[in-house]
C-alpha cells in the first residue's frame, strides 16, 4: 500500500466537498457534482480493496451520494473500522496526516453536505494549488512590495477592521494617498457587502442566511453561535464593505492571535515587534539581557493539521533566536490534552523550539522576566 495514494485521495475528497459547497452557493436549485470528489472516492476504496477489504460493500459505496451517508459525516478513524487491525499497525496509519481528523462534513438535507472547518484545514496543508490565485495570496503579493513599517500598519488595520463602512474607507483611502502600493493593497482586501447580513458574534465577519442556513467564513462559526438578533444585523443602505471571505479566513482571522500576543507583550513592557523582516516571523520579543524569543502563531484545530504543516515548511524559520515557539490558542487544548506534544514530534531536531499555548507562553514570559529581576 502506497501511503502518498492513500493521502491523495484523502485530499481530494477535501477539496471535492468544498468544490461542491461554492458550486452549490452559485447555483442552489442544482445538484453539485465534483470530478475531484469521485476521484478521490475511487482511489480510496481502491486502497480497502488493495488491503484485503474486498467484497459487495465496497462497491456499493462507489457512488457518491452512496459513499457520503457512509463515510462523510464520521471521524476519518472510523473510515478504517473494517480494515483488518493489522493492516493499520502496519501502515502506522496513526501517524499519517490524514488521520485523526473529524468528520470532513455535516449533512445539510438529505443530500446536501457542509464541509467542516476540518475538512478546510486539511486540505490547506495538502493541496498547494487550491491557493494558488486565490484572494489571501493575491494580498499577500501585493503587500510583500510595501515597505516593513506600511506592511505592518496594513496588516493590523485589516485585522482589526472585517468590516468597514464607506466613512471609514474613505479615511482610510486619505491615509493612504501617498502610497500607491499600500492603497492598491488596500482596495483589493475588500468588497462591498450588497445582502442582507449580520456581524457574526464570534469572528466579526458576516454571516448571511443562504438555501441551508447561514453561512460565514467558516463553518465552526456556524457550528457554535447562538441564535442571531435585530441587533446585529447591519445597516448597509449607506455603503459598508467586508474582507473578501478568503481574507478574512486565511489572513485576519488567525491574526487575532498575533495582536493578542503583541498586546500581552505592551502590558508587560516588553520590547516587541509584529512580522518582522517581513513576516518572517509573526511577533519577536526582545528581553533586557538580550535573549531574543520569536513566535510563530498559528490557528489550527487540528494538531494533526499543524504537524503537517510544520513539516511541509521544514520546521521552524532559521533565525538569531533563543528560542522560538509555534503558539496556538489555548482553548484548542480543551477535549485534545496531546495537542502540543502531537505538534512537538515534528520539532525534535529543533530543540530550542517547541509548540504551546498562548497560555503556556504569557506565563514563560512572566517567569523569564522574573528571572532577570533576581539576576539584578
Amino acid at each position: 500500500m502506497d501511503l502518498a495514494f492513500l493521502e491523495k485521495a484523502f485530499a481530494l475528497i477535501a477539496k471535492g466537498l468544498i468544490e461542491k459547497e461554492q458550486l452549490l452557493q452559485k447555483e442552489p436549485t442544482r445538484y453539485p457534482y465534483s470530478k475531484e470528489l469521485q476521484h478521490g472516492i475511487n482511489m480510496f476504496l481502491t486502497a480497502s480493496i488493495q488491503v484485503g477489504k474486498v467484497g459487495g460493500n465496497v462497491f456499493e459505496w462507489a457512488d457518491e451520494a452512496s459513499f457520503l451517508r457512509q463515510f462523510i459525516t464520521r471521524p476519518i478513524p472510523e473510515w478504517f473500522l473494517e480494515w483488518s487491525p493489522d493492516v493499520v499497525r502496519e501502515l502506522n496509519l496513526e501517524d499519517q496526516p490524514f488521520y485523526g481528523y473529524e468528520a470532513f462534513a455535516r449533512r445539510r438535507n438529505e443530500n446536501i453536505y457542509i464541509p467542516s472547518s476540518e475538512c478546510y484545514e486539511f486540505l490547506d496543508t495538502q493541496d498547494k494549488d487550491i491557493i494558488s490565485g486565490t484572494d489571501e495570496r493575491v494580498l499577500y503579493e501585493k503587500m510583500f512590495l510595501l515597505g516593513q513599517d506600511a506592511y505592518c500598519r496594513l496588516r493590523r488595520y485589516l485585522i482589526e477592521h472585517p468590516i468597514i463602512t464607506i466613512d471609514e474607507k474613505r479615511m482610510m483611502r486619505v491615509e493612504l494617498a501617498d502610497d500607491r502600493m499600500g492603497r492598491e493593497a488596500f482596495e483589493f482586501a475588500y468588497e462591498e457587502i450588497t445582502e442582507e447580513s449580520f456581524r457574526c458574534p464570534y469572528c466579526g465577519w458576516t454571516m448571511t442566511r443562504g438555501k441551508y442556513g447561514f453561512n460565514c467564513h467558516s463553518p465552526h462559526c456556524t457550528d457554535i453561535v447562538p441564535e442571531l438578533t435585530d441587533n446585529m444585523k447591519l445597516d448597509i443602505s449607506s455603503g459598508m464593505f467586508r474582507l473578501k471571505k478568503g481574507i478574512m479566513r486565511y489572513f485576519a482571522q488567525p491574526g487575532k492571535l498575533e495582536l493578542a500576543i503583541a498586546d500581552f507583550c505592551e502590558k508587560k513592557k516588553l520590547s516587541w515587534t509584529l512580522w518582522p523582516y517581513m513576516d518572517k516571523f509573526d511577533v519577536e520579543i526582545r528581553f533586557s539581557d538580550g535573549e531574543v524569543w520569536e513566535i510563530d502563531a498559528k490557528a489550527y484545530r487540528n494538531p494533526i493539521t499543524l504537524r503537517t504543516k510544520i513539516q511541509n515548511d521544514n520546521g521552524f524559520p532559521v533565525g538569531d533566536y533563543t528560542r522560538g515557539y509555534f503558539v496556538v490558542p489555548s482553548e484548542y487544548t480543551l477535549g485534545q490534552r496531546n495537542y502540543t506534544a502531537v505538534v512537538n514530534k515534528a520539532l525534535k531536531q529543533q530543540t530550542n523550539v517547541k509548540c504551546i499555548t498562548l497560555r503556556t507562553l504569557k506565563s514563560e514570559i512572566s517567569q523569564k522576566e522574573a528571572k532577570i529581576l533576581a539576576a539584578d
